[in-house]
């Protein structure tokens, strides 16, 4: 268990750190790559726990729940203009294998098709689905689709989509995860803090500090 004595000790610079430390412009270091190392481990291990608690709370919601999670997503990334209008288009049933078409501009020159896959765990997306939806991006003379599911896609789909003219990005549920951990879909912030160093060249002699002067 990683306790505060830890945390002290990983604080401070060992011995032969000293005179490297000394020797540093600008900000100098106040924890040890150890205590780096430790620090990122620990948020790591976190938000390894928290990716498989999304991935189960996921599976767990209804259809209309994983809709509004992937407008939530795709919004967050910075595609659609409002969530009302991603709404009303990933609302409408199913029509040749899209569930919903997002302008990535006004006047709706450049578009992302969407379909949209709630399955139970442990079944696999059949590469039947995807071919379906690369037919109907074609038919509609589509460049662009995403696949989202719960779930996982069957061996053989993203060799499949690999080879298409057109592009298709398929998200499973583990990359879904790891997409709501990365936007803060799903998650909020339990604690924040800093560590902070000396700024030595606030100390600096006069001198030395107007040289650095334009």
């Amino acid at each position: 268990m990683f306790v505060l004595s830890d945390f002290q000790r990983l604080m401070q610079p060992s011995a032969e750190d000293l005179p490297l430390v000394d020797s540093q412009a600008g900000l100098a270091g106040g924890i040890t790559a150890e205590g780096r190392d430790a620090l990122t481990a620990l948020v790591d291990a976190s938000d390894a726990v928290l990716h498989r608690e999304l991935i189960a709370r996921i599976h767990a919601q209804t259809p209309d729940f994983f809709e509004r999670l992937v407008i939530d997503v795709l919004l967050a990334m910075g595609y659609g203009s409002n969530r009302a209008e991603m709404a009303r288009a990933l609302g409408r049933s199913g029509d040749g294998g899209i569930d919903g078409i997002i302008q990535l501009d006004e006047l709706g020159f450049d578009s992302i098709s969407i379909q949209a896959k709630r399955l139970k765990p442990g079944m696999a997306v059949p590469i039947g689905d995807v071919r379906d939806f690369a037919g109907s991006l074609e038919a509609r003379r589509a460049a662009k689709g995403v696949f989202v599911t719960t779930t996982h896609f069957s061996t053989g789909a993203a060799e499949f989509c690999a080879q298409l003219v057109r592009r298709v990005v398929l998200i499973d549920g583990n990359r879904l995860a790891g997409l709501m951990l990365r936007h803060g879909i799903g998650i909020q912030v339990q604690c924040r803090f800093e560590i902070r160093a000396l700024d030595r060249s606030y100390f600096a002699p006069v001198a030395t500090r107007q040289a650095d002067l334009p």
